[in-house]
């Protein structure tokens, strides 16, 4: 009844909903990924999807804020795949690019025993690399949103981010940790992050 009501009062498409329960609805059936472009359409599904319905109860500026939306949601999601890779091979799934893990020579026994050796490093070095750049390409559709909304959206991002630092900080130790940023980390951002909030604009066309 609360999401109907919601959906209903804020115009939420209903497409969005459905293509986040098929998107949870892979887990029962699928446990690996052979492409980025592959893991990116799952990230959507399950994250970025979460982001387009929420926008329309913050509110934004029309049809231009939601590939934004998306690449948020995918950076979001691949900072918790690359977070929980011992976590998630622990319940049988490996949510990594097949194709990139080849090319670092990294198999499925190196994930099984924790390894941590150059391959891994390398490969975690390009995985960061390139969701700090989902990341920075994402962070201008704070713009689109309306004032109210831009601080919590930052803050998530950002803060999400952070986990990218602590995962380099641990030399990529995905296996026997969970990265996370902590409270005194997360309390000494925000004031910058609410600064850059206010001061973020969509790049010049």
């Amino acid at each position: 009844m609360a999401w109907t009501d919601t959906r209903a009062r804020y115009h939420i498409p209903q497409t969005y909903a459905e293509q986040l329960i098929a998107g949870v609805a892979q887990d029962l059936d699928y446990s690996r990924y052979r492409t980025f472009e592959d893991l990116s359409a799952y990230c959507y599904s399950v994250a970025s999807t979460v982001g387009l319905m929420s926008m329309y109860i913050i509110g934004f500026k029309g049809r231009p804020a939601i590939p934004y939306a998306v690449k948020l949601g995918v950076a979001l999601q691949m900072t918790n795949i690359l977070r929980d890779v011992g976590e998630d091979w622990r319940s049988g799934r490996l949510y990594l690019p097949q194709e990139e893990l080849d090319a670092y020579g990294v198999g499925e026994d190196d994930i099984a025993a924790g390894r941590v050796d150059e391959r891994w490093r390398a490969f975690m070095r390009f995985q960061i690399e390139r969701n700090r750049q989902i990341y920075a390409e994402a962070w201008p559709g704070i713009a689109l949103l309306d004032q109210d909304g831009r601080f919590s959206i930052a803050a998530a991002a950002d803060l999400y981010k952070g986990i990218l630092d602590d995962i380099e900080a641990h030399d990529y130790n995905v296996f026997t940790r969970r990265s996370s940023v902590s409270t005194f980390g997360k309390l000494s951002r925000l004031p910058g992050i609410w600064w850059r909030s206010k001061r973020v604009t969509l790049p010049a066309s």
